[in-house]
């Protein structure tokens, strides 16, 4: 009775060791998209929800060196933010362009405003899209019709004209923000942190 059961088990043992070669491969592809997928939206978001997008390092005039840096790179980060989350609109709606660029607008404008009160809060609002998108993925792929979505990317530059307003607007939103806080500075000065929370 022991070696017949020894017997059976060796033989279940054979069948759970013996692996498909191609249903392995698919899931390690699957794997290591979804960890690149998601160590990119870490650094986006994160990058998104930083009320100063831009470190500025100790120099003579950080004032100065911090108005050029909003100045010349801000509408390119701009432009990256509004087309990143303008694609990622396009891949989980069902929406035409003009709304989709009109969400991703309100979108971004809003990630940036409550960068400005909680950058933890933004950064919970800067991720919930980009998360809801894999989760859709995970759980339904057939829920995207690609060339649907090729259809309408392609379409992208017959709205250059309101994407480049929409655009306008974040940096005058993101001016009117930045000029807020430095006004809010000027009447109350942040606290300095102690050294020891610095290090």
């Amino acid at each position: 009775m022991v070696g017949e059961n020894w017997g059976d088990w060796q033989l279940s043992f054979n069948e759970i060791m013996n692996f498909d070669p191609e249903f392995v491969l698919a899931l390690f592809y699957l794997i290591i998209s979804i960890a690149i997928y998601g160590i990119f939206i870490w650094h986006f978001y994160r990058f998104i929800a930083r009320r100063d997008c831009f470190k500025i390092g100790v120099c003579r005039h950080p004032r100065t060196i911090g108005f050029l840096k909003y100045f010349f790179a801000f509408p390119f980060v701009a432009f990256i933010f509004f087309i990143g989350f303008s694609l990622l609109m396009l891949f989980i709606t069902r929406y035409e362009i003009p709304s989709v660029l009109s969400t991703s607008f309100a979108l971004v404008i809003a990630i940036r405003i409550t960068a400005y009160y909680s950058e933890d809060l933004s950064k919970d609002v800067a991720k919930m899209l980009p998360f809801a998108l894999l989760g859709v993925f995970l759980v339904d792929p057939s829920y995207f019709d690609f060339s649907t979505i090729t259809d309408k990317v392609d379409s992208l530059p017959s709205f250059f004209t309101q994407i480049v307003q929409f655009i306008l607007l974040i940096i005058i939103v993101e001016w009117i923000l930045r000029i807020l806080l430095t006004a809010k500075h000027a009447v109350r000065p942040p606290k300095q942190k102690p050294l020891s929370e610095e290090l």
